[in-house]
């Protein structure tokens, strides 16, 4: 069988606004599942799954803000740690009855993945990973009261940015190898728990890494022809901001010559993982629609890289 990686990002699971609503969050992960599970019944794909959390972990920080007169603030590498739980068992829940309604006899089950940074990385000394809600202009100035966190413009306004080093090892990677031929595996969410190494032992340090940077170091460990980053772009554009010129094919040395041309913190570590994952010897890297999944490996829809 050949073997697929598929990341779901975390805001194209949300409202078009980006704003969190669990509800919402549900369906649209059914749509999503009931894909995977037609693909797996037509195709001979075993499913590695990857998502997003940046929106939920920012809503988790700000409910530890709020009740931190009530109950002790927790660390945010745990609050990387709840959400890749947390998400993964919606997931997870959504995948096995989807499977299950299309006749497909798989497993399903999370990983939960520690995921080991440098902690000189210069990451740690940028902030630029969007976390959380949007403010407007208003809210934002309430917000730099607090002077806790940096922010960043982007279409919808402005949002929280924490340091995303770079992953260098998946700590868990050796049951993720054993566990992928059984079954549908869902890991690496939210790019992983932080981790650094001191005196020999891992500790948890804050940051947020990007998932789409550890869902290409997954898919080459464990020797994927093919990764997927559904996102809520229906192709990789010139511009893409403005999504004008959808990119429908290109060549991974021909993008990388234009990666600094795209945004950096959203669309930008996107097409890096898939360069890198052509580079490592991946056959196919594909963005598109999270709603878009069996048209994208079509080819009828979403930008192929290889």
């Amino acid at each position: 069988m050949d073997l697929i990686v598929i990341a779901l990002g975390g805001n194209a699971l949300l409202a078009p606004s980006g704003k969190q609503s669990f509800s919402r969050e549900n369906r649209n992960v059914d749509r999503v599942s009931k894909s995977i599970a037609r693909l797996c019944k037509r195709s001979n794909y075993n499913v590695v799954v990857t998502h997003g959390n940046g929106s939920q972990v920012g809503d988790e920080l700000l409910r530890n803000e709020h009740a931190k007169s009530y109950v002790p603030k927790l660390p945010l590498y745990v609050l990387n740690a709840e959400t890749q739980a947390q998400i993964g068992a919606v997931v997870e829940t959504s995948l096995a009855n989807s499977l299950g309604s299309a006749g497909v006899r798989r497993d399903v089950c999370v990983i939960l993945a520690h995921v080991l940074v440098d902690e000189k990385d210069p990451a740690f000394m940028k902030p630029s990973k969007p976390i959380g809600p949007y403010y407007t202009e208003n809210e934002l100035q309430v917000e730099l009261k607090f002077g806790r966190f940096s922010y960043t413009k982007l279409d919808g306004g402005y949002r929280k940015v924490v340091a995303s080093p770079a992953p260098k090892e998946i700590i868990e990677i050796g049951a993720i190898r054993r566990e992928v031929e059984k079954g549908i595996i869902i890991t690496c969410g939210g790019g992983g728990v932080p981790v650094v190494r001191r005196h020999g032992k891992i500790s948890g340090i804050d940051a947020v890494i990007d998932k789409d940077l550890t869902t290409q170091l997954l898919a080459t460990q464990i020797g994927a022809e093919k990764i997927v980053i559904l996102t809520d772009a229906d192709y990789v554009y010139s511009d893409h901001q403005k999504r004008r010129g959808p990119i429908r094919e290109i060549k991974a040395k021909d993008l990388k010559k234009r990666l600094k041309t795209f945004e950096e913190g959203t669309i930008r570590p996107k097409i890096d993982a898939c360069i890198r994952f052509i580079e490592n010897g991946g056959k196919d890297a594909y963005i598109g629609n999270v709603f878009e999944l069996e048209d994208i490996l079509k080819g009828k829809v979403g930008t192929r890289i290889y």
